[in-house]
């Protein structure tokens, strides 16, 4: 569609890389314009998921379920309110389409056209407009307008911050959920934010990972933190891996035995299951491989193009919380006192990261004594002390002594 542009879209990209601002193209064809309609493409449907605005793929097919948004035109000088229809239509496979109100008023057949989210609207910028690019290339109007929408993406982390330096000087708050769960659990519950298992962020764009850093006063040991989950892309089912290479095993603290499959993913050497993670970086995929002889068999395999975009989606900016925990009673309390605050995060690294042993895989599934399934997810997980090489963009808050 972009190539169909009657202006190139090279020169533009600077100033929203100079505002931070996430945007989508779309680009109107005469057939479309005519008709009031607009393919959704891929990357407008990831900037609205990722902005909590709208998810196509749980939008069911029919006028019906049209849903509309608010949104706005950004003119020279102004900025005009209209609306998005977001809809699947009923014929082919209910391709995702969208069209704005009054959009043939806006803009012409071919113009490139940039979609920006902020606070949950829509806002148009016709780049093909002469007195817009203007405004845009001598920092007038359009380019004030990014300004702005970065300055609230900053007074996010800024708001987050603020609260978390609230919730430090609680002191020790009791757990709301027992077990690992609780030191994140009860962050989020002071924090008004629901449990979830979305493989999107948690606070207006913020992805927020909490962990324990003491207890009863004893330095705890570091543990890895995880990234995302992900099951494999091609090959063995998570359940058909648990089905073929688990073990019966009693669980820790139980006394029933279960077929299971808990363990690390390594590309460093074979688990106790006679399974390892190997990089193909020729085919750009990552493979789970066993250890067969006299030639390995590959059991399954990601597409680390979904790694990285997985990655980008859950750590565009990232809190990770360090929280110090105690006993009381048999109940666990938690104080939170430091931050690390990262952005931006470098996916080309993955693959080598993962390569050299940095970043792992967890394994965690087992089928229960009434026959049925259970995961926890295929948790892809880093120490934090290589948390930088990833996340190299990041800074360090003291939550007792930093204003």
């Amino acid at each position: 569609m972009l190539s169909m542009s009657d202006t190139p879209i090279n020169k533009f990209i600077s100033y929203f890389a100079e505002t931070n601002t996430n945007v989508a193209f779309l680009v109107p064809t005469p057939t479309g314009y005519k008709k009031s309609i607009m393919d959704a493409t891929k990357p407008l449907r990831e900037l609205l998921k990722l902005s909590d605005v709208h998810d196509y793929e749980k939008q069911r097919q029919g006028p019906e379920n049209k849903v509309t948004i608010e949104s706005h035109f950004i003119t020279a000088e102004d900025v005009i309110d209209t609306s998005a229809s977001l809809y699947r239509p009923n014929t082919k496979h209910g391709d995702p389409r969208i069209w704005f109100s009054d959009l043939k008023k806006y803009c012409s057949p071919r113009n490139l056209l940039a979609v920006l989210v902020f606070d949950k609207a829509l806002y148009v910028i016709n780049l093909s407009n002469k007195d817009i690019q203007k405004s845009l290339c001598s920092y007038g109007h359009v380019f004030s307008f990014l300004q702005m929408s970065f300055s609230e993406y900053i007074s996010a982390s800024e708001e987050l911050l603020k609260k978390l330096r609230a919730i430090h000087k609680k002191g020790f708050i009791p757990s709301v959920t027992k077990g690992d769960p609780g030191v994140g659990d009860t962050l989020e519950n002071e924090l008004g934010i629901k449990r979830n298992n979305a493989k999107t962020p948690d606070y207006k764009g913020i992805e927020l990972k909490a962990s324990r850093i003491s207890k009863n006063g004893e330095k705890k040991t570091v543990t890895r933190s995880t990234l995302f989950t992900k099951v494999p892309d091609n090959g063995l089912s998570y359940s058909e891996i648990l089905d073929k290479y688990g073990k019966v095993q009693i669980p820790r603290g139980k006394t029933e035995p279960r077929k299971q499959i808990y363990e690390t993913l390594s590309t460093q050497k074979y688990n106790a299951y006679g399974l390892k993670l190997e990089v193909d970086y020729d085919g750009d995929k990552l493979n789970l491989i066993d250890n067969a002889e006299p030639t390995p068999n590959v059991v399954s395999s990601w597409d680390f193009e979904i790694l990285r975009k997985t990655l980008l989606i859950k750590h565009h900016e990232t809190f990770w919380v360090k929280a110090a925990s105690e006993m009381r009673n048999d109940l666990e309390y938690f104080r939170y006192d430091k931050v690390t605050h990262t952005k931006n995060p470098n996916a080309l690294l993955l693959a080598p990261l993962i390569d050299n042993g940095e970043i792992t895989a967890d394994l965690a599934a087992h089928i229960r004594p009434d026959g049925t399934y259970r995961d926890h997810g295929l948790l892809f997980k880093i120490f934090p002390k290589n948390i930088h090489d990833l996340l190299s963009d990041e800074n360090h808050y003291d939550l007792a002594n930093d204003d």
